[in-house]
């Protein structure tokens, strides 16, 4: 009898993803943008015994539903603090079964048709998909936008099921509405409309609208309002009905229409798209719109990833608010859409080129780096700073570059000597791994640029040894959530900081953007003569 002593192909996937990707994970510091808000978002809400609404610095935070907030609260509860390794599985762990669930939708179009996929295709796919850039960057980082995109995928392949009759469709039943109200519970109305109007699109596009019913019909719409009514009660119950409206109209239909935040044009995800799935997106956008990639379109779920991919895109564009991050939902369907189109496609002149682009960009970019030292000392690089600097003639920086050079002409060998499309993206991801596991030993020479912890920790120690526990900043961005590092509540100066006055300042470790210093002659006459530790961009007093 013959063994096959090869593991699962996405249980390898799985298992290098996360060799190369946790140690970063670990070291990573957390980046002031959105994951120290939704800290101090969670810490505020454990501190006044909240569960279903949220403030940020006193102020309602009716941006986001609760259940990626409840995480967070959760793991700080177990923890005592936030471990940042531990909160940043709340994005991998869900990144890992979305890919999962995606390979085991291959496999049952594998049952259901002629199709046939090798080992070394589903591997690849799995890294083609886990490797795109948005979908490598969010698996690593405090979003709950890949929790939502888990959710919008377990219930789009539970409609696929139902769709096909495979496994129990009573149980199936129940649960679609369940995964699209904790899409939507997750992340907002996007887990909700994502998969409801893929799924009427695709029975239209079908022929097969009359069947709706079946899907979305009296039951999932009940067990939806039903879901959604508790979650409104205790909102209501809890923070009362000003609260109430904030999140279910001023969150929602307001950022739609006229967004306060984040307004771009209705083309921006024709640019967005091509970084967000990079370095694959050439290929993905030539699978879902040539006439040789309509193969994937033959079968029921290429015809299902198609329509959940150019209906989501076409409907977040008609939103006014959008963030390229919000494309996430769309990347596992465009990467396995592209499997599937490659059957027919195989490796012609297309997808050769969809391919060799990005090597050809990997191998300047490695090429780039290994020459650095030789021109360092050239105005245009000599203005780096000093840590940048060091960073990219280190060691580790020559390793990514390495492998990342040998990836990228394997591709190009796996190209044009063996033919194999699937080879060369096997090869790129893998590149892009091992660059990042390189890469890893420099993550805390740089956490000073990417956080406020190790700030934060040198302001704690001058506070406590010189007995000052005041804390303020000037010029540091969003440090009002910086009551994460210290317990307590952050002063922002920056409004009171003008050309013929600066506030006063006493018993306080103030925390400042270096550079604001030389640009205000009254802060720099203020700070004179006190000893500043620099950290990064900024430099930390004590100031008596």
């Amino acid at each position: 009898m013959k063994i096959n002593a090869r593991p699962h192909p996405i249980f390898t996937a799985v298992i290098l993803m996360a060799v190369c990707l946790l140690p970063a994970m670990a070291l990573k510091d957390i980046s002031p943008s959105n994951e120290l808000r939704y800290l101090s978002i969670a810490d505020e809400a454990l501190e006044n015994g909240n569960v279903f609404t949220f403030s940020n610095q006193g102020e309602p935070y009716a941006d986001k539903p609760p259940l990626y907030l409840w995480l967070l609260m959760l793991s700080r509860l177990i923890f005592g603090t936030h471990n940042t390794f531990v909160l940043s599985l709340f994005s991998f762990i869900p990144a890992m079964v979305t890919i999962a669930v995606m390979d085991r939708w291959l496999m049952l179009v594998v049952r259901q048709t002629s199709l046939k996929f090798s080992w070394g295709c589903r591997f690849s796919a799995a890294l083609m998909l886990g490797t795109s850039l948005m979908y490598l960057g969010t698996s690593m980082i405090l979003r709950m936008d890949m929790l939502m995109t888990m959710f919008i995928v377990l219930s789009l392949f539970t409609f696929y099921k139902m769709y096909r009759e495979t496994g129990n469709t009573r149980l199936e039943g129940i649960m679609l509405p369940v995964y699209i109200f904790l899409a939507l519970f997750t992340k907002g109305p996007v887990g909700l409309l994502m998969p409801v109007l893929s799924i009427f699109f695709f029975l239209l596009f079908s022929g097969k609208i009359r069947s709706a019913g079946r899907y979305l019909g009296f039951r999932t719409w009940l067990i939806l309002a039903l879901l959604c009514f508790l979650w409104f009660l205790a909102v209501w119950m809890e923070g009362g009905k000003e609260y109430l409206d904030n999140l279910l109209f001023h969150q929602t239909v307001d950022r739609a229409i006229d967004a306060f935040h984040h307004k771009k044009p209705v083309w921006y995800y024709l640019t967005a798209v091509w970084y967000v799935a990079a370095p694959y997106s050439i290929a993905m956008v030539y699978a879902l719109f040539s006439r040789s990639g309509r193969q994937g379109y033959v079968t029921d779920a290429g015809r299902l990833f198609f329509t959940s991919a150019v209906t989501t895109f076409v409907m977040l564009s008609l939103f006014s608010s959008k963030l390229s991050v919000y494309l996430l939902p769309v990347v596992p369907f465009m990467a396995y859409y592209t499997v599937l189109a490659g059957k027919n496609t195989g490796c012609n002149g297309w997808m050769k080129f969809s391919f060799a682009v990005p090597s050809a960009v990997f191998i300047l970019a490695a090429l780039a780096i290994f020459a650095f030292p030789l021109y360092a000392d050239r105005p245009e690089l000599a203005s780096l700073p000093d840590d940048i600097a060091a960073a990219v003639r280190s060691p580790y920086a020559l390793i990514a570059a390495a492998v990342l050079l040998a990836g990228s002409v394997l591709a190009l060998r796996s190209l044009f000597a063996g033919k194999s499309w699937t080879g060369a993206a096997t090869s790129l991801a893998v590149s892009l791994l091992a660059a990042v596991l390189s890469l890893t030993p420099l993550v805390p020479d740089l956490d000073s640029r990417l956080g406020y912890a190790k700030m934060a920790s040198v302001a704690r120690e001058l506070g406590e040894a010189s007995h000052v526990s005041g804390y303020a900043t000037i010029g540091v961005s969003r440090a009002e959530n910086m009551d994460v590092y210290f317990g307590e509540d952050v002063a922002v100066l920056d409004g009171e900081v003008t050309d013929t006055s600066v506030p006063d300042i006493s018993d306080t470790v103030l925390m400042v953007r270096t550079s604001f210093i030389g640009t205000n002659p009254l802060l720099q006459e203020r700070l004179s003569g006190l000893h500043g530790v620099e950290v990064g961009d900024y430099t930390v007093f004590v100031v008596r």
